[in-house]
């Protein structure tokens, strides 16, 4: 799917898109950039409010940057043979600890894609568990941090 599709769907699909055109981030913001795509039949859509405090400065909270990011998919070749015993339950409780039962399985299926800080995070699992082998997942995507 093209890049301009891309935004367009999630345009139409209720991403928040600012349209503060003085902004100085606009050029590589993704909320003003999907916002440019916004067609003209739809009539309502979500909207950074223009008057909130930082919109429009270079400190903009809500700013999300166009640039795609390496996203893991799938951990179901996380653990292996060479691991002591212990690592398994230890990664996996402080992941479910940390985000939920749910997401923890939607990451290790694929389900869900896996974000580079908690990839990172996962890594350091590992470590806490004394496991300093690579941490292999199933595979990577490179996608935009809605």
């Amino acid at each position: 799917m093209k890049e301009k599709d891309i935004f367009k769907e999630k345009a139409e699909n209720g991403y928040i898109v600012c349209f503060a055109d003085n902004c100085p981030l606009k050029e590589c913001c993704l909320r003003y950039l999907v916002g440019q795509k916004m067609p003209d039949t739809t009539s309502s859509y979500h909207c950074v409010n223009p008057r909130f405090q930082d919109v429009g400065t270079t400190n903009c909270s809500l700013f999300r940057k166009a640039e795609k990011v390496k996203y893991a998919k799938g951990m179901t070749h996380l653990f292996n043979e060479d691991m002591p015993k212990r690592v398994e339950p230890y990664v996996r409780q402080h992941l479910i600890n940390s985000h939920c039962r749910t997401y923890y399985y939607e990451f290790r299926n694929g389900e869900r894609l896996i974000p580079p800080t908690v990839q990172e995070e996962i890594r350091q699992y590992f470590r806490e568990a004394g496991w300093n082998g690579d941490v292999i997942f199933d595979g990577f995507v490179e996608d935009y941090e809605w």
